[in-house]
């Protein structure tokens, strides 16, 4: 499906502890594109990270679900995200970053909801890459001198 999804809007940048048993670490980007109607979410690439998750919706589906969602694993894999992505703005993480700017992402995948999560109705997901090149290296530096991977 690979295919790049372009916008210009608020992008909220945190780092996330992806995996416990190794320890490693990305760093995220949320957006939303459509009037809000669809969650972007995005890997920002950070040169050594060998353990970056390179699919995002596998890396919800390691989250296990205990019955916070309906439907199929898709769709909740789906909300995980959509969840993820706004609880970013709302229950902020030390270190987030909140910036204006344009933004790209290869979508590797995307999902149409159910229903309404989060005031989504789809959610795409894949690496993005920030207009800014200063902030991309905001972004980067937001798991810099952390293990990215044990």
């Amino acid at each position: 499906m690979a295919k790049d999804l372009t916008g210009r809007g608020r992008v909220t940048i945190f780092p996330l502890l992806h995996d416990w048993e190794t320890s490693s670490r990305c760093v995220l980007a949320y957006t939303t594109a459509d009037n809000g109607l669809t969650a972007v979410l995005g890997v920002v690439p950070v040169e050594g990270n060998t353990f970056e998750p390179g699919d995002l919706f596998a890396l919800a589906g390691r989250h296990g679900f205990i019955g916070e969602w309906k439907g199929n694993h898709e769709q909740r894999c789906a909300c995980w995200l959509a969840c993820t992505g706004s609880g970013s703005r709302t229950v902020r993480k030390a270190r987030t970053i909140d910036a204006e700017v344009g933004w790209t992402v290869d979508i590797a995948r995307a999902v149409d909801l159910d229903s309404a999560y989060y005031g989504h109705l789809r959610v795409h997901a894949g690496r993005i890459t920030l207009d800014d090149p200063k902030l991309m290296d905001q972004a980067r530096a937001l798991i810099a001198g952390e293990p990215v991977a044990v």
